[in-house]
């Protein structure tokens, strides 16, 4: 596993038990459809919540608001409407979230921004 792989499972773990801390009941993770993937689906309250995590270093490029280009947007997407349409749940019940994590790896230190319903 590269580095830039671990580096990104420790974020999904970090978001994960953030989402459990904060009384998200995780469904799945890492969910696959295709070539598409949903980092976490969780179930906050009726809704259910389709999270992106990105994990990056600490860096002034990493400090961007939104670090998903349009083509992941659409994926993600296209990945929430598929799991919707196998599960029978209406879209009005659906959020998409991102969560970055901005890591310091030599403090070993990490912040999380955790921003909601983003689309």
């Amino acid at each position: 596993m590269t580095e830039r792989q671990n580096l990104g499972q420790r974020g999904e773990m970090l978001a994960k038990k953030y989402l459990q801390k904060n009384n998200y009941k995780i469904i799945a993770t890492n969910y696959r459809i295709k070539r598409q993937e949903i980092d976490i689906i969780a179930k906050y309250k009726a809704k259910i919540i389709f999270v992106e995590v990105k994990t990056r270093v600490i860096s002034v490029a990493s400090q961007e608001e939104n670090p998903l280009t349009a083509r992941q947007t659409n994926n993600l997407k296209l990945a929430a409407l598929s799991y919707c349409h196998e599960n029978k749940i209406s879209l009005e019940t659906v959020q998409l979230d991102l969560i970055i994590i901005l890591a310091d790896t030599k403090k070993n230190l990490a912040e999380l921004k955790h921003y909601r319903d983003i689309f």
